[in-house]
């Protein structure tokens, strides 16, 4: 293997870590939730290539609404899906959906699209 060779692979190699970085790793925006109206914590989330914020912060044994908007129509965005409180919602573009639930026990929960690939986290304190 020449030189420029050896070069070229460690470029394509640096450029498909900074790519997965990118769109998979990189955090989007952390937020704490706002306690609302009847002490509901409230987050409104913009779903477009990814979940913006994708780090939502909550307290412990207050019913939580998340205000999910897709703004795109990939079909992998969709849906969105919360395994650790059993509560998914369907997404249709352009519209507010709700998803409500009461995060009990403090730690880090994952939700994230039906095939995995759009993914954030619930941190409950």
């Amino acid at each position: 293997m020449t030189t420029t060779q050896i070069n070229v692979t460690l470029l394509g190699v640096a450029l498909s870590g900074f790519i997965a970085w990118f769109f998979w790793l990189a955090p989007k925006g952390r937020m704490r939730a706002a306690a609302g109206a009847g002490g509901i914590q409230e987050v409104a989330v913009t779903v477009k290539g990814g979940y913006t914020p994708d780090v939502i912060v909550v307290n412990a044994g207050l019913p939580v609404r998340l205000r999910f908007t897709r703004q795109e129509s990939a079909s992998c965005s969709e849906t969105v899906l919360f395994p650790d409180f059993n509560r998914s919602a369907h997404l249709p573009e352009g519209e507010e959906v709700a998803v409500e639930f009461m995060p009990d026990k403090p730690g880090e929960y994952g939700f994230q699209c039906q095939m995995g690939m759009l993914r954030g986290k619930l941190i409950v304190e």
